[in-house]
């Protein structure tokens, strides 16, 4: 597998007309934190809301920005690792690709990155799986993520499936742990809906007892 095969190219690139105020309005519909900039099939600089939230005049186009000196990226070809060790050291909720030409291709986001991780070991290991009931405009798999990283757990796979005739989405989450009693707490304050848990046997009488426990406290 290569870089490429994880791009997603739904995602919007700005231009140098755009005006900072056009990026962060994408950004925000989008949920990302950072744009690529693009003039023709060239990549110039991938814009970071942080900076265009210091920019003093952003209804300017981006021509007139003065940070347009970021430009981190990777090639088609190379491992998916790669891109991971970028958007990591660089702190990205995107990465830009290259091809062979050095013109852009495409984007992959840090949800198709979570993606490919969960994936490789989602079969071998066991643990409980969580299905959450998410509004899919409001879905975001790092947000999910860093809820379960917070309580020391991490995502083996995830899958999405429509509820249908409803603009929800139903997530499964398959989780390197039984016991996700802290979890599911976790959830709970940042106002998800949690569904169904599925836990190995010594876990899931416990588990439940504690989890309609914790939703009857909620309720009253």
């Amino acid at each position: 597998m290569d870089s490429k095969s994880l791009m997603s190219l739904s995602m919007p690139v700005l231009s140098l007309t755009d005006s900072g105020d056009k990026a962060l309005r994408l950004m925000n519909e989008y949920r990302i934190f950072h744009l690529p900039l693009i003039q023709r099939d060239n990549y110039l600089a991938l814009i970071s809301e942080d900076d265009l939230l210091d920019w003093d005049t952003p209804e300017e186009p981006l021509s007139l920005a003065e940070f347009i000196n970021f430009r981190p990226f990777i090639f088609e070809k190379t491992h998916p690792f790669e891109a991971i060790k970028i958007a990591k050291e660089f702190n990205l909720s995107l990465v830009p690709v290259l091809n062979e030409q050095n013109h852009f291709s495409g984007s992959i986001t840090i949800d198709g990155l979570f993606g490919f991780i969960a994936d490789q070991n989602a079969i071998k290991e066991s643990g409980a799986i969580v299905i959450l009931e998410i509004e899919q405009r409001n879905y975001s798999l790092s947000e999910i993520a860093r809820i379960c990283e917070s309580n020391d757990i991490q995502i083996l796979h995830v899958s999405m499936k429509s509820v249908e005739g409803s603009p929800h989405i139903l997530v499964s989450l398959k989780l390197n742990k039984n016991d996700v009693r802290a979890l599911l707490a976790s959830f709970e304050r940042y106002n998800y809906v949690v569904t169904e848990v599925y836990a190995a046997e010594e876990h899931t009488e416990d588990l439940k007892s504690n989890y309609d426990a914790f939703m009857h406290y909620l309720n009253v």
